[in-house]
């Protein structure tokens, strides 16, 4: 029988309760069950109108085959001895292209002008995740596949891509729209990215529009990444660091072994070029865009101006013969070629049952929180700069499914967190005003 975990339970009143979900660690989402049906229907897809969407006005565009980011050279071992891997789905990272966006027009008609910040609340279906472009608009992506843009006082649609929200027969999954990001170079050309798992539950994709006045065109694939064969552990943000490059996260997706494999992207931080191929100083040799390693299910990623970098990853439950709550984690600056214990242990170097070394792996970094006993469920994560509210001044912040916001006070030997605004329960980000925005399931908000 399906027994539902108090992290299952959260989160599927975060993503929609179906009937007969399992909770995630339980034998309803073993890693081993069979690969859907390659002949089976989509069910879940949201959007009634299929087609990518509306297109630029100029809507010529060129197909080309991008370059093959593998995940290491076959026969490449992982730095520390990986569990085998039972999943079905495979473990490479291509990188692919359905057409190269169009040139701006000439005059640069797609311009909006310098925006006024959003009103105190704009109402949305499951804000996933929130990104500012420089002009001052809003974007958000909501999970059932449409993005959205906050500009001229008004929400209007960007652009819709087709996904699924459910697993095969109807149960809970965490598929779905996940994270969105604006180019940093966004004033030249208008690229705005989405991870988005694929309608056939086989692939996750990073993929790219061309904003012209608020409409999305030239949707292009960047990336394709495996989804697993269960319901859970997808990850899917994205960021751009001041380094120019584009961060993905990818869940182990139930596979806990994988996160230590450094030649598998799942249970990783991935690290792009903007066009979706793998720069040449990745720490894993050429060809590879693991960037970190050793996470269980990293749902929040934010990246400093500086540079520095945080995750927040979901707890065990369950998992490995680890505990079926709590242990939820943060880790405050992740770093180049880093490992981050998962699955040797878990919360505070906790080691698994079934661990005889008597370490977390060597070298590997104790999370800087851990919710401990205490299920949170940690979302999206944001470094507030100086000039933000002063109760979130100069710190990181982060959502949590289970209680809002948790502001990070670093310290030795662990951080400490205060309480923040209770409806930070999906994503967060500082807007060009300096205000806080975040989201629930119903609305985001201005702070």
């Amino acid at each position: 029988m399906c027994r539902r975990s108090v992290r299952a339970l959260a989160l599927v009143l975060a993503f929609g309760f179906v009937a007969g979900a399992c909770s995630d660690g339980d034998s309803g989402d073993r890693a081993d069950e069979a690969a859907p049906s390659s002949t089976e229907t989509t069910a879940g897809t949201v959007a009634p109108d299929t087609t990518a969407t509306t297109a630029v006005p100029d809507t010529s565009t060129t197909t080309t085959s991008g370059p093959t980011a593998t995940t290491g050279a076959p026969g490449s071992t992982a730095t520390t001895r990986p569990p085998a891997a039972r999943a079905t789905t495979t473990s490479r990272a291509t990188t692919t292209s359905t057409g190269v966006a169009t040139a701006l027009p000439a005059g640069d008609r797609c311009s909006v002008g310098p925006q006024a910040p959003p009103p105190a609340r704009v109402a949305a279906d499951n804000a996933t995740a929130l990104a500012f472009a420089p002009d001052g608009r809003l974007f958000f992506a909501e999970r059932s596949g449409t993005v959205r843009v906050f500009q001229n006082g008004a929400v209007k649609e960007f652009a819709r891509v087709p996904t699924v929200t459910t697993e095969a027969g109807g149960g809970y999954s965490e598929r779905g729209l996940l994270g969105l990001a604006i180019s940093p170079t966004f004033a030249a050309d208008r690229f705005v990215y989405a991870f988005v798992s694929h309608p056939d539950r086989r692939n996750q994709d990073i993929v790219r529009w061309t904003d012209c006045a608020g409409t999305g065109g030239a949707l292009t694939t960047l990336v394709r990444l495996p989804a697993g064969n269960t319901c859970c552990h997808k990850g899917g943000r994205l960021e751009f660091g001041p380094d120019g490059k584009l961060y993905a996260t990818l869940g182990d997706e139930h596979v806990p072994g994988a996160a230590q494999n450094t030649g598998d992207p799942r249970g990783k931080v991935l690290r792009y070029n903007a066009d979706g191929s793998v720069p040449a100083d990745n720490p894993f040799g050429a060809g590879n865009p693991v960037w970190a390693y050793g996470f269980r299910n990293p749902f929040g990623l934010a990246i400093s101006p500086a540079g520095q970098v945080a995750v927040t990853s979901n707890g065990p439950s369950g998992d490995s013969g680890s505990p079926r709550t709590g242990y939820d984690v943060v880790f405050d600056n992740v770093r180049a070629g880093a490992g981050h214990q998962w699955p040797y242990c878990y919360g505070y170097s906790h080691r698994m049952p079934t661990r005889l070394e008597p370490d977390c792996g060597a070298g590997q970094v104790e999370p800087s929180w851990s919710s401990e006993a205490t299920t949170t469920v940690p979302t999206g994560a944001a470094f507030i700069d100086a000039a933000g509210p002063a109760d979130m001044a100069g710190r990181l912040v982060f959502c949590n499914y289970n209680g809002g916001m948790l502001i990070l006070t670093p310290g030795s030997p662990h951080a400490t967190v205060t309480k923040g605004p209770a409806e930070c329960q999906l994503d967060v980000v500082q807007g060009p005003d300096h205000a806080v925005y975040f989201s629930d399931p119903r609305q985001i908000y201005r702070h």
